[in-house]
């Protein structure tokens, strides 16, 4: 590995755990299906869910759908996070890099956009942001 190139710092997203089918989200999965029978009893073929097995099958796609799409999202994010800092000039790319490892920001896309995004708009530099950094730790460890 080359030493001048630090580690991307990333925070891991959560994996999602199996929908668990419980007798209160039976009980409720009856009571929602009988809801809707009772909302439509001339019209059965507008109802969603005949079962409430079916409705919470339904339920368990729904989530994981949903929760594909989160993940989807956010390595959406990590992707343009690394582009936006590859397109980046050599030295505030180097500095960009280096804070982003001994800031103390979550691990998270948004985060590193956010600074790509004041590097390039507010004209921030971040050798000067890490040079104030030292400048108030030594201040802070020499009054203590």
């Amino acid at each position: 590995m080359d030493p001048d190139r630090p580690l991307m710092r990333f925070a891991r997203y959560p994996k999602t755990e199996p929908y668990e089918i419980t007798p209160r989200k039976l009980a409720a999965a009856r009571r929602a299906v009988q809801a809707q029978k009772d909302r439509y009893p001339l019209f059965p073929e507008l109802l969603k869910h005949q079962t409430a097995e079916d409705r919470l099958a339904a339920v368990a796609i729904d989530r994981e759908q949903w929760w594909q799409q989160v993940r989807d999202r956010r390595a959406q994010l990590w992707r343009r996070a690394r582009q936006a800092l590859r397109d980046l000039p050599p030295g505030p790319r180097a500095a960009i890099k280096r804070y982003w490892q001994i800031c103390g920001f979550p691990g998270d896309p948004d985060y590193l956009l956010s600074m790509i995004h004041n590097h390039k708009a507010r004209k921030v530099c971040y050798w000067h942001v890490m040079a104030e950094v030292r400048r108030l730790r030594l201040r802070f460890q020499k009054s203590s």
